[in-house]
């Protein structure tokens, strides 16, 4: 395993960050004793891990690969850094919020039309006998605010097994348009009244990606880039549209299980670098750094990005506490084949849960007492508090995102003074929850 320290942003000794990087290297060793610092859990095997942190101005990069490897990470290297677009997104509403072009209070219906029920056929849940409908039709208003925290009751496209079918069939090159993602989960109907509850659904965020296209006039992408990349001088970072597909460099390979079995104790990966994002519209398709995803969560929570009314409504309107959210039951007619480990098998990591986990490993880190946390979904960002082995708590504002070849993750201190970013360039890390509030005392603690 290597590691690799990157200039600082400041002249300065950038501190110890030797247990950031034992956490790093703990999902891609390929040896389990089950207790030392630095073995796997599952015997994961990732290929490369890379990471940054930043303290008071001061930087540290490190990187850590399997020992199999061929391609050793490189600290600045590009990445598709997923569901931490949702913070991209979020940020772009919220200045539109604040220029009053866009209020929270506007519904889906009155801004894009009847786009959750196309036809007579959709829109409804007979189950539940809940239909999507015109609030001028006596439907229940489905607001800006219901799809920026997670409470809209539109379901999950990334979570749905037909949805993940037509990835895997089609993987690297699934073709999809927005209205399509939003159409094919509007058949679904409600999952619950707005505002009533919390479903993490990607498909709010493709919703909020039209609104957006809607207010500006232009692209999603061109307004993230003209609203938040370019002001911040995010020279790494990119927005690639749907037929964009080459992932620029520099950039290390990636690999995804999503549509591979594992034999043994190996994952025969299939190459993730290059592929149609289409599917990851408004909610997942940023391409960055782990330096530029710094610099970004910095700025926004240092009120440089957004302004500070809308910014204190990011951080405090706040939906449901979603630990201990069971991992949903398989559909009928599906089987759990374990020779995949996404998705008939293992729980969605964005619900996934510490209680749930029974067959967890013993080992350094899923005893600590960090587990005691909860977690809160803010306006496109997520609230995290984890109780550190002294007792202390510390609360951390970020996001972490999983796509096809990718595992990305990105906290701060309220003051955006402590930060630290990692990814991961494969996506089968089985105890994904375990992983990441591991990582995260270790640094933080």
């Amino acid at each position: 395993m290597a590691a690799a320290t990157a200039p600082s942003a400041q002249a300065g000794d950038p501190g110890d960050h030797s247990r950031f990087l034992d956490a790093l290297k703990m999902v891609t060793a390929n040896v389990d004793d089950g207790n030392t610092p630095g073995s796997p859990h599952g015997m994961d095997q990732i290929p490369g891990a890379v990471g940054r942190t930043e303290v008071d101005g001061v930087q540290w990069a490190g990187t850590a690969d399997n020992p199999a490897t061929q391609s050793p990470r490189q600290a600045d290297a590009k990445f598709r850094a997923a569901s931490n677009t949702k913070m991209f997104t979020s940020a772009v509403v919220m200045k539109l919020v604040a220029a009053n072009r866009l209020k929270l209070t506007d519904d889906v219906f009155g801004l894009l039309g009847p786009i959750l029920k196309n036809n007579p056929s959709q829109g409804c849940n007979p189950l539940r006998f809940r239909c999507f409908d015109d609030p001028k039709n006596g439907g229940l208003p489905i607001t800006v605010l219901n799809l920026l925290n997670m409470s809209s009751g539109i379901k999950d496209y990334m979570g749905d097994y037909l949805f993940d079918a037509k990835v895997v069939a089609t993987f690297p090159n699934t073709v999809t348009t927005p209205r399509e993602l939003v159409a094919s989960m509007a058949v679904n109907g409600p999952q619950f009244d707005p505002g009533k509850g919390f479903e993490y659904s990607n498909t709010n965020y493709a919703i909020l990606g039209m609104i957006v296209e809607k207010v500006t006039g232009m692209a999603w992408e061109d307004a993230v880039k003209q609203m938040v990349v370019d002001p911040l001088g995010l020279t790494d970072t990119t927005v690639p549209k749907a037929d964009d597909t080459v992932l620029p460099q520099p950039h290390d390979p990636h690999w995804t299980n999503f549509t591979k079995a594992r034999v043994g104790n190996l994952w025969i990966g299939k190459p993730a670098a290059d592929q149609n994002i289409s599917y990851a519209y408004g909610t997942g398709a940023v391409v960055s750094t782990t330096g530029d995803l710094i610099k970004f969560l910095k700025a926004l929570l240092q009120g440089r990005l957004v302004p500070e009314p809308q910014l204190t409504t990011m951080l405090t309107t706040l939906n449901m506490n979603t630990v201990g959210t069971a991992a949903p039951a398989l559909p009928p007619g599906v089987t759990c084949n374990t020779g995949f480990a996404y998705p008939e098998c293992f729980p969605n990591p964005k619900i996934f849960n510490v209680t749930s986990d029974a067959n967890a490993p013993t080992n350094w880190y899923a005893d600590e007492p960090w587990k005691q946390q909860t977690l809160r979904y803010g306006l496109g960002i997520v609230e995290r508090k984890l109780t550190c082995a002294d007792g202390h708590v510390e609360t951390l504002y970020g996001h972490n995102g999983g796509i096809p070849g990718s595992f990305t993750y990105t906290y701060s201190n309220r003051a955006g003074t402590h930060l630290a970013s990692w990814n991961l360039n494969g996506d089968w890390v089985q105890w994904e929850l375990f992983t990441e509030y591991g990582t995260l005392a270790a640094e933080f603690c």
